[in-house]
C-alpha cells in the first residue's frame, strides 16, 4: 500500500483492551459490540478520533484509530470507561473491567501494514474462524457498522 507523505500525522495508535471478571464472549455478544460500535461511530461523527481499523475479540477489542480533536491520553480512557458503565447499564451483574490494556503508536505504513495483516488473521490463529473473512467482528464484514472511511 502506498502512503501520502505525513500520513500519520495527526498520530494513528493501535490499542488493546482486554476485560476481565466476564465470561468467554463479551464483545462478540450483538448488544455489547453494538455499545462499542455505537461509541465509536459517536467519537467518529464528533471528530474526536477516526477508526482505521478494529477486531473485537470475544474478551477484547482490537482498533487502530487516528487521533482527531482529542488526543490518545484524553480520549482513551473516557471511552473505555462509557462503554462499561453502558454495559453495566444493561447487565449489572457482569463484574467487567478493563485489564492489561496497551497501546502502540503506528509510526509508517509497515508498522500500520502489520497490525492490519495480525487484526485479519488473529481471530483465525485463535481457532475463532477458518477465515478471516468469516469473522464477523472486524473491519472486513463490519458487522459492528463502525463507520470506516
Amino acid at each position: 500500500m502506498t502512503y501520502l507523505p505525513n500520513a500519520f500525522d495527526p498520530p494513528v495508535w493501535y490499542l488493546v483492551m482486554p476485560v476481565c471478571g466476564a465470561g468467554e464472549e463479551v464483545f462478540t455478544r450483538k448488544r455489547y459490540a453494538d455499545i462499542v460500535a455505537a461509541k465509536l461511530n459517536s467519537d467518529q461523527h464528533n471528530a474526536l478520533v477516526k477508526v482505521e481499523d478494529y477486531l473485537f475479540l470475544p474478551s477484547s477489542i482490537h482498533i487502530m484509530i487516528r487521533e482527531g480533536a482529542l488526543t490518545l491520553d484524553l480520549w482513551w480512557q473516557p471511552f473505555m470507561d462509557a462503554v462499561l458503565e453502558e454495559i453495566r447499564q444493561l447487565a449489572p451483574d457482569e463484574k467487567l473491567s478493563w485489564c492489561n490494556n496497551t497501546y502502540e503508536r503506528i509510526a509508517d505504513a509497515e508498522a500500520f501494514d502489520h497490525r492490519a495483516y495480525e487484526m485479519l488473521f488473529l481471530p483465525v490463529w485463535k481457532g475463532l474462524a477458518t477465515d478471516p473473512e468469516g469473522y464477523a467482528y472486524n473491519s472486513v464484514n463490519n458487522r459492528a457498522k463502525i463507520d470506516l472511511q
